[in-house]
């Protein structure tokens, strides 16, 4: 009876995983992420009123992403990780059937260059060394795996350039635009913020926005164990930002007569008077008028990543290679 007890107790440490680990040698990890990224904010959405949350989501907005990342180890359970990603965000009104919204026709695209330290807290795992199980049970089971889950956040910054697309047959179908089609800029994208589509510094009270800002990333992720010193894993995260101009939109329209007296170059002109109120004119003109709301000025803008990732353990100088770590 003594034998069986004690037997047990060496099967149940081994499925549970609970056993010792050098984990305090196996803390470095290098990743590699390829994924998607996706816009909440005024532009784009679904068919109803924006709410710039999860239920505005436009998936025909989708675009790629990229991250490289490093990870380490401060407890079992704990670990600092900081990311560098790359990738680019959009947002079409045309994507949505809501009036309002569908009538405003403006777009835009940006890329997004981020730095994001963040702690990442392990609350569930499953680890398993197979080759001490077969030794032990003498069977090898599809159930014996490793894995990890864990919650994380943090506070990132990042910098952004929304651009739109300058299309001079709209602009000359338009039919309120002033500048001769001689001067009309090529089509093309052209960068957003310089153009002041909202009237910034021409009114006091319209400061030009800047194209850094922070942000708080938080979500949840997973990593599976493939060998002693290559893992997967898969990364879903929101950024909670601190501006509402990533899609260049957050206040109302304004009177663009302005960009007269604001620029010198007519292609400028042209530009400032085409993106600020690109409507499409499927409801009234004074739905666009100076002063009506262009966007939301009550909510800031945010945008998400999801990530399949593969990690390397670095492995310490001089010492033998150890197992990936189990983090619980």
């Amino acid at each position: 009876m003594k034998h069986i007890f004690i037997s047990a107790i060496i099967l149940l440490n081994i499925v549970t995983g609970i056993h010792a680990q050098r984990w305090n040698s196996e803390r470095h990890h290098l990743g590699f992420g390829i994924g998607a990224s996706g816009f909440l904010g005024d532009l784009g959405g679904a068919d109803k009123v924006g709410t710039q949350d999860f239920r505005d989501f436009d998936f025909a907005a989708i675009r790629p992403s990229f991250q490289i990342g490093y990870r380490y180890l401060l407890l079992e359970d704990l670990a600092f990780s900081a990311q560098l990603t790359y990738g680019f965000i959009s947002g079409n009104d045309k994507h949505t059937d809501e009036p309002f919204r569908n009538n405003r026709n403006a777009h835009f695209r940006s890329p997004v260059f981020e730095f994001a330290p963040t702690f990442q807290w392990f609350f569930l795992s499953s680890f398993v060394d197979r080759a001490r199980y077969r030794r032990i049970t003498r069977v090898s089971s599809p159930l014996v795996f490793n894995y990890s889950a864990y919650l994380f956040v943090g506070v990132s910054g990042f910098y952004f350039n929304p651009q739109g697309y300058f299309e001079s047959a709209d602009y000359i179908n338009w039919g309120r635009g002033n500048i001769d089609a001689g001067d009309l800029p090529a089509d093309g994208w052209y960068n957003l913020r310089p153009l002041r589509t909202e009237g910034q510094e021409f009114f006091d009270t319209r400061n030009k926005y800047s194209r850094f800002s922070l942000s708080i990333p938080f979500g949840i992720g997973a990593v599976w164990r493939i060998n002693r010193d290559v893992a997967v894993g898969i990364e879903l995260s929101l950024r909670k930002t601190f501006t509402d101009y990533i899609d260049d939109v957050s206040k109302t329209y304004v009177d663009p007569r302005i960009y007269h007296q604001m620029f010198e170059d007519p292609a400028k002109i042209a530009l400032a008077e085409y993106f600020a109120n690109p409507t499409n004119n499927s409801l009234n003109d004074a739905v666009t008028a100076p002063g009506q709301q262009r966007g939301s000025p009550y909510d800031t803008d945010n945008f998400l990543f999801s990530f399949v990732s593969v990690y390397y353990r670095i492995a310490p100088s001089g010492r033998r290679a150890y197992r990936f770590p189990r983090y619980r």
